[in-house]
């Protein structure tokens, strides 16, 4: 009986470090061309709010119109760059929104590829800032507001992808 039961525990061990071994996917791919395009796109972003963190005026609106295009063109290239790979179902999202509330930020709640979601939510976010600018400029707490939201969006996507990088 001893025996048998000693035998079991190294069948049941062995079973396990076979489908430990095995290569599941348990979320999309790690895609560094996405991930650098994102830092180029954080950065393009944070140019924008920096270049208006004074407020601006209506009257100026031409001056930033390239680089709010630029901004939102990115974010929504990126976008369609993140849904083209395939969803599995995964426990990423999980330990991202975990990782995401101990810095005391929203979670990531779509079913979606949590990347490509907060991608649009800045692609939005900036198209609004830009519509806002362009039709009475911006306070310096319009920008602010603006930023910190954009802010949150990118962080999520970016935390997300660095997580799948493993």
């Amino acid at each position: 009986m001893k025996q048998s039961s000693a035998i079991f525990r190294r069948g049941a061990f062995a079973l396990a470090l076979v489908l430990a071994a095995c290569a599941t996917q348990l979320a999309p791919s790690y895609d560094k061309a996405l991930v650098d395009g994102m830092a180029s796109t954080n950065k393009e972003v944070m140019f924008l709010f920096a270049a208006a963190s004074s407020g601006t005026s209506k009257d100026s609106f031409q001056t930033r119109a390239e680089s709010y295009n630029k901004a939102i063109g990115s974010a929504d290239a990126l976008e369609i760059q993140a849904k083209a790979r395939p969803l599995p179902k995964t426990k990423v999202t999980e330990i991202v929104n975990k990782y995401l509330a101990q810095r005391g930020l929203p979670a990531l709640t779509d079913d979606q590829i949590p990347s490509a979601t907060a991608l649009h939510k800045v692609s939005e976010t900036i198209a609004k800032m830009r519509d806002t600018d362009k039709k009475q400029g911006l306070t310096k707490l319009e920008v602010e507001a603006f930023k910190g939201q954009a802010v949150v969006y990118l962080d999520q996507a970016i935390t997300y992808e660095s997580f799948l990088q493993r």
